[in-house]
Protein backbone atom coordinates (compact mmCIF):
# COMPACT_ATOMS: atom_id res chain seq x y z
CA UNK A 1 0.00 0.00 0.00
CA UNK A 2 1.10 3.25 -0.62
CA UNK A 3 3.09 5.06 2.60
CA UNK A 4 1.18 8.12 4.00
CA UNK A 5 4.36 9.93 3.07
CA UNK A 6 4.10 9.04 -0.46
CA UNK A 7 0.60 10.56 -0.21
CA UNK A 8 1.70 13.51 1.17
CA UNK A 9 4.34 14.67 -1.59
CA UNK A 10 1.19 13.67 -4.40
CA UNK A 11 -0.92 15.75 -2.45
CA UNK A 12 1.54 18.74 -1.92
CA UNK A 13 2.88 19.15 -5.65
CA UNK A 14 3.18 22.97 -5.85
CA UNK A 15 1.34 24.33 -8.91
CA UNK A 16 5.17 26.36 -9.79
CA UNK A 17 5.97 22.37 -10.95
CA UNK A 18 2.80 22.12 -13.49
CA UNK A 19 3.71 22.77 -17.10
CA UNK A 20 3.13 26.36 -18.70
CA UNK A 21 -0.15 25.66 -20.28
CA UNK A 22 -3.09 28.08 -21.39
CA UNK A 23 -5.12 29.88 -18.66
CA UNK A 24 -8.17 27.69 -19.78
CA UNK A 25 -5.97 24.70 -20.07
CA UNK A 26 -4.64 25.18 -17.13
CA UNK A 27 -7.63 25.42 -15.23
CA UNK A 28 -8.91 22.81 -16.63
CA UNK A 29 -6.38 20.50 -15.24
CA UNK A 30 -6.61 22.09 -11.53
CA UNK A 31 -10.03 21.19 -11.70
CA UNK A 32 -9.67 17.33 -12.36
CA UNK A 33 -6.41 17.28 -10.68
CA UNK A 34 -7.83 18.96 -7.21
CA UNK A 35 -11.04 16.94 -7.73
CA UNK A 36 -8.91 13.53 -8.15
CA UNK A 37 -6.99 14.27 -5.00
CA UNK A 38 -10.29 14.52 -2.56
CA UNK A 39 -11.18 10.63 -4.38
CA UNK A 40 -7.11 9.48 -4.41
CA UNK A 41 -7.59 8.72 -0.70
CA UNK A 42 -10.95 6.69 -0.45
CA UNK A 43 -9.88 5.38 -3.59
CA UNK A 44 -6.78 3.50 -1.94
CA UNK A 45 -8.80 2.92 0.80
CA UNK A 46 -11.27 1.03 -1.43
CA UNK A 47 -8.04 -0.62 -3.83
CA UNK A 48 -5.32 -1.80 -1.16
CA UNK A 49 -4.26 -4.05 -3.70
CA UNK A 50 -4.34 -1.53 -6.50
CA UNK A 51 -1.87 0.70 -4.87
CA UNK A 52 1.49 -1.18 -5.87
CA UNK A 53 0.49 -3.24 -8.60
CA UNK A 54 1.73 -7.21 -8.29
CA UNK A 55 4.51 -7.87 -10.38
CA UNK A 56 4.20 -10.26 -12.74
CA UNK A 57 7.36 -12.61 -13.13
CA UNK A 58 8.09 -15.12 -16.06
CA UNK A 59 3.94 -15.36 -16.62
CA UNK A 60 3.21 -16.21 -12.85
CA UNK A 61 1.62 -13.34 -10.67
CA UNK A 62 4.10 -12.95 -7.83
CA UNK A 63 3.95 -11.83 -3.88
CA UNK A 64 4.31 -7.77 -4.29
CA UNK A 65 7.02 -6.72 -2.03
CA UNK A 66 9.05 -3.66 -1.22
CA UNK A 67 11.57 -3.50 -3.49
CA UNK A 68 8.72 -3.61 -6.46
CA UNK A 69 11.58 -1.99 -8.67
CA UNK A 70 14.13 -5.08 -8.48
CA UNK A 71 11.34 -7.26 -9.94
CA UNK A 72 11.13 -8.04 -13.57
CA UNK A 73 7.22 -7.05 -14.84
CA UNK A 74 6.22 -8.16 -17.40
CA UNK A 75 4.30 -6.01 -19.72
CA UNK A 76 0.70 -6.06 -20.26
CA UNK A 77 -0.62 -6.71 -23.87
CA UNK A 78 -3.54 -5.26 -25.01
CA UNK A 79 -6.44 -8.02 -25.48
CA UNK A 80 -5.21 -9.14 -22.16
CA UNK A 81 -6.46 -6.35 -20.47
CA UNK A 82 -9.13 -6.75 -18.25
CA UNK A 83 -11.95 -3.61 -16.91
CA UNK A 84 -12.27 -1.82 -14.45
CA UNK A 85 -14.50 -2.71 -11.24
CA UNK A 86 -14.64 1.07 -10.25
CA UNK A 87 -14.89 3.36 -12.84
CA UNK A 88 -16.07 6.14 -11.52
CA UNK A 89 -13.20 5.91 -8.94
CA UNK A 90 -10.20 5.53 -11.19
CA UNK A 91 -11.57 8.31 -13.79
CA UNK A 92 -11.79 11.24 -10.32
CA UNK A 93 -7.65 9.94 -9.44
CA UNK A 94 -6.37 9.37 -12.30
CA UNK A 95 -4.74 12.21 -13.12
CA UNK A 96 -3.55 12.59 -9.91
CA UNK A 97 -2.73 9.46 -10.27
CA UNK A 98 -0.57 9.90 -13.11
CA UNK A 99 1.21 12.84 -12.19
CA UNK A 100 2.53 11.29 -8.71
CA UNK A 101 5.69 11.17 -7.68
CA UNK A 102 5.83 7.59 -7.12
CA UNK A 103 6.64 5.98 -10.51
CA UNK A 104 4.86 2.69 -9.26
CA UNK A 105 1.65 4.33 -9.06
CA UNK A 106 2.28 6.21 -12.59
CA UNK A 107 2.28 2.84 -14.32
CA UNK A 108 -0.66 1.79 -12.66
CA UNK A 109 -2.26 4.92 -13.85
CA UNK A 110 -0.88 4.26 -17.05
CA UNK A 111 -2.29 0.57 -16.99
CA UNK A 112 -5.78 2.23 -16.13
CA UNK A 113 -5.66 4.80 -19.08
CA UNK A 114 -5.30 1.53 -21.35
CA UNK A 115 -7.91 -0.04 -19.66
CA UNK A 116 -10.61 2.83 -19.44
CA UNK A 117 -9.75 3.87 -23.34
CA UNK A 118 -10.58 0.21 -24.25
CA UNK A 119 -13.89 -0.34 -22.33
CA UNK A 120 -14.89 3.24 -21.59
CA UNK A 121 -13.97 5.19 -24.46
CA UNK A 122 -16.47 8.31 -23.98
CA UNK A 123 -15.83 8.59 -20.19
CA UNK A 124 -12.38 9.28 -20.37
CA UNK A 125 -13.00 11.57 -23.80
CA UNK A 126 -13.21 14.88 -22.06
CA UNK A 127 -10.37 14.64 -20.07
CA UNK A 128 -8.34 12.91 -23.17
CA UNK A 129 -6.06 15.90 -23.81
CA UNK A 130 -5.14 16.52 -20.04
CA UNK A 131 -4.51 12.50 -19.81
CA UNK A 132 -2.21 12.90 -23.21
CA UNK A 133 -0.24 15.74 -21.61
CA UNK A 134 0.71 13.16 -18.65
CA UNK A 135 1.64 10.25 -21.06
CA UNK A 136 3.95 12.16 -22.43
CA UNK A 137 5.45 13.37 -19.04
CA UNK A 138 6.15 9.35 -18.72
CA UNK A 139 7.31 8.93 -22.15
CA UNK A 140 10.53 11.67 -20.63
CA UNK A 141 10.71 9.27 -17.80
CA UNK A 142 14.12 8.13 -17.59
CA UNK A 143 12.73 5.03 -15.83
CA UNK A 144 12.52 2.57 -18.31
CA UNK A 145 9.71 0.71 -16.89
CA UNK A 146 7.51 4.04 -17.01
CA UNK A 147 8.42 4.41 -20.23
CA UNK A 148 7.83 1.25 -21.96
CA UNK A 149 4.20 1.95 -20.24
CA UNK A 150 3.72 5.20 -21.74
CA UNK A 151 4.37 3.86 -24.91
CA UNK A 152 2.17 0.85 -25.18
CA UNK A 153 -0.47 3.14 -23.81
CA UNK A 154 -0.15 5.57 -26.55
CA UNK A 155 -0.65 2.61 -28.87
CA UNK A 156 -3.89 1.66 -27.40
CA UNK A 157 -4.88 5.15 -27.54
CA UNK A 158 -4.02 5.73 -31.13
CA UNK A 159 -6.64 3.10 -31.74
CA UNK A 160 -9.31 3.64 -29.87
CA UNK A 161 -9.25 7.47 -30.28
CA UNK A 162 -7.58 7.39 -33.74
CA UNK A 163 -8.35 10.96 -35.10
CA UNK A 164 -9.25 12.62 -31.85
CA UNK A 165 -5.92 12.26 -31.00
CA UNK A 166 -4.41 14.36 -33.65
CA UNK A 167 -4.49 18.08 -31.69
CA UNK A 168 -2.47 16.55 -29.19
CA UNK A 169 -0.13 14.45 -31.17
CA UNK A 170 2.79 16.80 -31.76
CA UNK A 171 4.42 15.97 -28.34
CA UNK A 172 3.75 12.37 -28.26
CA UNK A 173 4.78 12.13 -31.85
CA UNK A 174 8.23 13.72 -30.92
CA UNK A 175 8.77 11.50 -28.06
CA UNK A 176 8.10 8.58 -29.88
CA UNK A 177 10.35 9.19 -32.37
CA UNK A 178 13.20 9.96 -30.29
CA UNK A 179 12.53 6.69 -28.13
CA UNK A 180 12.35 4.68 -31.65
CA UNK A 181 16.34 5.98 -32.39
CA UNK A 182 17.50 5.14 -28.96
CA UNK A 183 20.05 2.48 -28.26
CA UNK A 184 17.65 0.93 -25.23
CA UNK A 185 16.36 -2.26 -27.51
CA UNK A 186 13.01 -3.08 -25.53
CA UNK A 187 11.92 0.81 -25.54
CA UNK A 188 13.19 1.70 -28.97
CA UNK A 189 10.93 -1.88 -30.58
CA UNK A 190 7.92 -0.90 -28.29
CA UNK A 191 8.26 2.69 -30.14
CA UNK A 192 8.46 1.08 -32.92
CA UNK A 193 5.39 -0.87 -32.63
CA UNK A 194 3.52 2.14 -31.17
CA UNK A 195 4.70 4.11 -34.79
CA UNK A 196 2.98 1.48 -36.58
CA UNK A 197 0.35 1.92 -34.88
CA UNK A 198 -0.52 5.73 -35.28
CA UNK A 199 0.17 4.97 -39.08
CA UNK A 200 -2.54 2.63 -38.75
CA UNK A 201 -5.49 4.49 -37.11
CA UNK A 202 -4.68 7.90 -37.80
CA UNK A 203 -6.11 9.27 -41.06
CA UNK A 204 -2.99 9.70 -43.63
CA UNK A 205 -4.14 13.12 -44.24
CA UNK A 206 -4.22 14.23 -40.79
CA UNK A 207 -1.07 12.57 -40.06
CA UNK A 208 1.04 13.56 -43.16
CA UNK A 209 1.51 16.50 -41.74
CA UNK A 210 2.53 16.04 -38.81
CA UNK A 211 5.58 13.75 -40.21
CA UNK A 212 6.59 16.36 -42.55
CA UNK A 213 9.00 18.88 -40.46
CA UNK A 214 10.95 15.82 -38.81
CA UNK A 215 12.38 14.99 -42.49
CA UNK A 216 14.48 17.76 -41.60
CA UNK A 217 15.07 16.68 -38.33
CA UNK A 218 18.82 17.48 -37.07
CA UNK A 219 19.02 13.37 -35.56
CA UNK A 220 19.31 11.55 -38.67
CA UNK A 221 17.68 8.43 -37.15
CA UNK A 222 14.62 10.72 -36.51
CA UNK A 223 14.47 11.64 -40.07
CA UNK A 224 15.19 7.95 -40.76
CA UNK A 225 12.08 7.01 -38.53
CA UNK A 226 9.49 9.92 -40.25
CA UNK A 227 10.26 8.76 -43.22
CA UNK A 228 9.50 4.67 -42.47
CA UNK A 229 6.03 6.66 -40.82
CA UNK A 230 5.47 8.35 -44.14
CA UNK A 231 5.98 5.72 -46.49
CA UNK A 232 3.38 3.20 -44.23
CA UNK A 233 0.65 6.44 -44.57
CA UNK A 234 1.21 7.55 -47.77
CA UNK A 235 -0.52 4.56 -49.46
CA UNK A 236 -3.36 4.80 -47.38
CA UNK A 237 -4.54 7.76 -49.24
CA UNK A 238 -7.51 6.88 -51.06
CA UNK A 239 -7.27 8.34 -54.35
CA UNK A 240 -3.96 9.10 -54.36
CA UNK A 241 -3.51 9.78 -57.99
CA UNK A 242 -6.51 11.52 -58.09
CA UNK A 243 -5.66 13.76 -55.09
CA UNK A 244 -1.80 14.65 -56.73
CA UNK A 245 -3.38 15.79 -59.49
CA UNK A 246 -5.53 18.35 -57.60
CA UNK A 247 -3.14 19.43 -54.98
CA UNK A 248 -0.69 20.35 -58.01
CA UNK A 249 3.13 20.05 -58.51
CA UNK A 250 4.90 21.75 -55.55
CA UNK A 251 2.18 21.32 -53.00
CA UNK A 252 2.73 19.36 -49.43
CA UNK A 253 1.38 15.76 -50.73
CA UNK A 254 3.48 15.80 -54.22
CA UNK A 255 6.11 16.88 -52.32
CA UNK A 256 6.10 13.49 -49.73
CA UNK A 257 4.99 11.40 -52.77
CA UNK A 258 8.54 13.09 -54.01
CA UNK A 259 10.26 11.76 -51.34
CA UNK A 260 8.82 8.19 -50.72
CA UNK A 261 9.30 7.45 -54.91
CA UNK A 262 12.72 8.75 -54.71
Amino acid sequence: MMSGKALRVLNSLPGSEKRNESPSKGNFMKAYVENSNENLEKWQTENPASVTPTPIINGEVGTAVAEVGNSEVEYIESENLNDIEDVGTSLSTLLARLDAKDWVLVCEALNHVRQLSIFHKEAMLEMLGNVVTLIVKSLKSPRSAVCKTAIMTSADIFKVYSDHIIDSLDPMLVQLLLKSSQDKRFVCEAAERTLITMTTWISPSLLLPKLQPYLKHKNPRIRAKASMCICRSVPRLRKFVNLLILAGKGSLVWNIFCIVVV
